[in-house]
C-alpha cells in the first residue's frame, strides 16, 4: 500500500488539520496503533474514508501521532497531495 505519512508530537487537545486533493482514507494513529498498521495488525484510529477536504482532527493524548493519507494500492496508487497544519 502507498501512503503519506507525517509524524507530529503533540499535547493533548491540539487541533490538527488535514488538507488533500481527493477523496482519501485519513487516519490519526498513536505511535504503537502505526506500527501494528505498517505491519498489517489490527489497529485503532480516528478519521477514515473522507470526502471533504479540510478536516479537523483533535489530539486525544499527548505524545507522538502518525498522520496517513492512503494514496490506494501498491499497483494502483492514486496521485494525492496532502498536508497537515497544527492550527
Amino acid at each position: 500500500m502507498k501512503y503519506l505519512h507525517r509524524i507530529l508530537k503533540a499535547k493533548k487537545g491540539t487541533n490538527i488539520k488535514v488538507h488533500f486533493s481527493q477523496p482519501a482514507k485519513v487516519l490519526l494513529l498513536g505511535d504503537y496503533q502505526y506500527k501494528n498498521y505498517k505491519e498489517h495488525r489490527t489497529y485503532d484510529y480516528r478519521g477514515g474514508s473522507l470526502q471533504h477536504s479540510p478536516q479537523m482532527f483533535v489530539i486525544p493524548n499527548d505524545g507522538l501521532w502518525h498522520i496517513v493519507v492512503e494514496r490506494g494500492s501498491y499497483y494502483h496508487p492514486k496521485n494525492i497531495v496532502a498536508a497537515v497544519e497544527v492550527a
